[in-house]
């Protein structure tokens, strides 16, 4: 009995694993076309994002199932919760991303186009966490999931920044205005997928050490 659970633990695991890979391919496509002006291939991304949603609620049926129906304890019971945990964070991370695809149909390139590749660059530091951040959880590695969570605050900084900078333009009519507003709810938005990706961590922390802490009060490594 026990072998047949690790043998469904294992491919839930995986499972887990995947939906994290997709979304970050998904981030990952969706900077690119953002960056190229894609819009034929922002077009095809925006519908790609249900395949998320619908892997979402599929893995959230299955860990009910492990939990109701093998009644896992200790370590295992603590995984099986934070992927739950984590399946919802990557919904919206994916929703996030979905933005940037979004923001590339609906979007005028010609106005401010300086923007567009400081946010690009927010958002791939968003990836490379998101990448960290699965690495954690396959190896139950805390200290990664700590470290990981304090860059969270450079794309932080860079909302701050690039706001700062979008706030003082002086838009000459209101289709000027309507982009301003656009790249100021966008760098908000990778704002908070940065957020959900240090929840990510601090439910990776949960699963080794049984503890529930508040990564968004660690200072970034480098201060």
């Amino acid at each position: 009995m026990r072998n047949q659970f690790d043998a469904k633990l294992r491919a839930y695991y995986n499972d887990t694993i995947y939906l994290g890979t997709m979304v970050e391919e998904y981030l990952s496509d969706c900077i690119k076309v953002f960056r190229t002006g894609d819009m034929e291939g922002a077009r095809e991304l925006i519908l790609q994002d249900r395949k998320i949603d619908e892997m979402q609620l599929t893995l959230e049926q299955e860990s009910v199932k492990l939990l109701l129906l093998e009644a896992p304890v200790a370590g295992d019971l603590r995984k099986i919760i934070t992927s739950v945990k984590i399946f919802a964070n990557l919904e919206r991370i994916g929703d996030y991303a979905c933005h940037l695809a979004k923001l590339t149909v609906k979007g005028d390139r010609t106005l401010f186009p300086e923007f567009i590749e400081p946010i690009a660059q927010m958002a791939s530091a968003g990836s490379k966490m998101i990448r960290d951040s699965l690495t954690a959880y396959i190896e139950d590695n805390q200290k990664l999931a700590m470290e990981t969570a304090t860059k969270d605050a450079e794309i932080d900084r860079s909302k701050k920044a690039l706001i700062a900078r979008l706030i003082q333009l002086n838009p000459k009519n209101e289709t000027e205005m309507k982009q301003i507003y656009r790249y100021i709810s966008i760098c908000k938005d990778l704002e908070r997928l940065g957020d959900h990706i240090t929840t990510i961590c601090e439910w990776v922390v949960f699963t080794v050490s049984g503890q529930i802490v508040d990564l968004g009060k660690i200072l970034p490594v480098n201060e």
